[in-house]
C-alpha cells in the first residue's frame, strides 16, 4: 500500500473514532453527504454531516447532534487542504475545526431517519461556503449576528425567536491531533437577540454559562431549542443584573467578532506587506455591527483596550485606545490609520474621537430595523485625518444569499 493511500482517510477516520467514544452503539450514524464533492467541483464544501441520536442528561434534553466532516482535512493528499509542513508544533489540519450542532428533539418525534430536521445541514453548508469562500476561521468565543437567515432557514417549521448564534467548545466531543494537524469541535449555539447583545456587551463565555445552568436553554450540553420562548434573563431573573454588574466593574471581556463590516481606502495595494499610514479610511457597517462599535466605545476603548472586527470578505478593523499596549500595535497619536494591504486596517480612537463617536451615533442604538438605512458619519481626526462610517442594509452586503 502506497504512502497516499495509507494517509487518505487519516483526518475523517479521527473524527469517526472520535465520534465513535461518544455514540459506541451509533457506528453508522445517518449522514447528509454532498452528492457531488467539493473536490470533484461540487458547491457543496463539507463531504459529510453525521447526525447522532443522543438521549441527553439530567439536565439537558434529548436531541440530534449534528457533526460536519470538511472544515478539516480529511484526506492529506491535497485535495481540498494545502498539506503544509508536518514540521510545524503549531499545526492545524485544514482550518483547524469542525462544527457541531444540537437540536432538542421533540418528546413526540421517533427516531427514524424521516423525523430528522435537514434544515440545520443547509445551516452548516451555509457557514462553510463563508469560511471556504474567505478562510475565516471560527473561534469559541466568537458569535455570530445572522439576522434574518437563521429564521429563514428554520421557516417551514414555524417562527423562532433564535436568531443568532454563539459559538463555544462542543461538550462532549474532544480536540485531537493526527500528523495532519489539530483539530477543535465547535458548537453552535442558537440564542435570542437580547442574549446576543449581552454576549456582545460582556463575553459569550459568560453568556454561555448561564445557558449551561438551566434546562430550558440547553443545559449542560447547550442544546438549542428553536421552539423556545423566554430568554435566559427570563428564566434567571438576576442574570441581567449580574451581567450588568460584571460590565460596570471588568468592561467588556469580548474583543473580537465576526461581522459584516468593511473597508476602502484610496491608493491601498493588495501587495503591500508592510503597515503604512493613511489620510482616510471609510468603513462600512451592517446596522449590527454598528451597535457593537457604539457599544464597545464604552465597554472596551474608554477602559483602555483594543477591539477588532473580522469581515466575511477576509478584511479586519482593529479600533485602539491610547492605553492600549498590545503587541502588533503599530498606530500612534501621529499616524493615527494604517493599513497592511486592503486586508488589516488599524485605527487609533483618542478620548475626544471616542466622545464624538457617541455623541453623533448613539441614536442608531434605538434603531429596530433598517428603514432609515443608508447613514453616513465623518469623524475628523487631528491633522487633515479622518475616518468615515457608512451603515447599510444587511442585504447589501453580498454574503447573504440562501442557495
Amino acid at each position: 500500500m502506497t504512502e497516499a493511500s495509507n494517509r487518505s482517510y487519516v483526518g475523517l477516520d479521527a473524527i469517526v473514532q472520535t465520534c465513535s467514544k461518544i455514540y459506541p452503539d451509533q457506528l453508522n450514524p445517518t449522514q447528509a453527504a454532498s452528492v457531488v464533492k467539493y473536490w470533484l467541483g461540487g458547491s457543496e464544501c463539507l463531504d459529510y454531516i453525521s447526525i447522532y441520536h443522543n438521549q441527553g442528561n439530567e439536565t439537558s434534553p434529548a436531541h440530534w447532534h449534528y457533526v460536519t466532516f470538511g472544515f478539516s482535512d480529511l484526506h492529506g493528499d491535497n485535495r481540498v487542504h494545502k498539506v503544509s509542513s508536518k514540521d510545524d508544533p503549531n499545526l492545524i489540519s485544514g482550518y483547524g475545526f469542525e462544527l457541531t450542532f444540537r437540536l432538542r428533539k421533540p418528546a413526540e418525534i421517533s427516531n427514524s431517519v424521516q423525523d430528522i430536521p435537514l434544515w440545520p445541514c443547509k445551516l452548516l453548508q451555509y457557514l462553510a461556503k463563508y469560511v471556504f469562500k474567505t478562510g475565516t476561521q471560527f473561534h469559541a468565543g466568537h458569535h455570530i449576528p445572522f439576522g434574518h437567515v437563521l429564521p429563514n432557514l428554520y421557516s417551514s417549521n414555524g417562527d423562532t425567536r433564535i436568531h443568532d448564534l454563539l459559538i463555544t467548545n462542543d461538550r462532549q466531543l474532544k480536540s485531537f491531533r493526527t500528523n495532519l494537524g489539530s483539530v477543535e469541535f465547535l458548537q453552535l449555539v442558537g440564542c435570542f437577540e437580547n442574549e446576543l447583545e449581552a454576549a456582545q456587551e460582556c463575553n459569550v463565555a459568560q453568556i454561555i454559562d448561564l445557558f449551561s445552568t438551566s434546562r430550558k436553554t440547553g443545559g449542560s450540553l447547550l442544546v438549542t431549542d428553536m421552539t423556545r420562548q423566554e430568554s435566559v434573563f427570563d428564566i434567571i431573573p438576576n442574570a441581567k443584573q449580574l451581567t450588568r454588574e460584571k460590565i460596570e466593574k471588568e468592561g467588556s471581556q469580548l474583543g473580537r467578532v465576526l461581522a459584516r463590516c468593511a473597508w476602502n481606502a484610496e491608493s491601498v495595494s493588495a501587495n503591500d506587506t508592510n503597515f503604512r499610514p493613511i489620510s482616510s479610511i471609510d468603513l462600512t457597517f451592517d446596522l449590527d455591527a454598528a451597535k457593537i462599535f457604539i457599544k464597545i466605545l464604552r465597554t472596551r476603548l474608554r477602559r483602555g483596550k483594543w477591539f477588532v472586527f473580522d469581515s466575511l470578505n477576509d478584511q479586519s478593523i482593529c479600533f485602539i485606545s491610547m492605553d492600549a499596549n498590545n503587541q502588533g500595535i503599530m498606530v500612534n497619536s501621529n499616524q493615527q490609520i494604517m493599513v497592511l494591504g486592503i486586508r488589516e486596517a488599524q485605527i487609533l480612537l483618542l478620548p475626544d474621537q471616542i466622545d464624538l463617536c457617541t455623541d453623533r451615533m448613539s441614536h442608531i442604538t434605538n434603531l429596530k430595523d433598517e428603514h432609515t438605512l443608508p447613514l453616513k458619519y465623518e469623524i475628523p481626526f487631528h491633522k487633515n485625518t479622518k475616518m468615515i462610517i457608512s451603515i447599510i442594509s444587511s442585504k447589501e452586503f453580498n454574503n447573504d444569499t440562501i442557495e
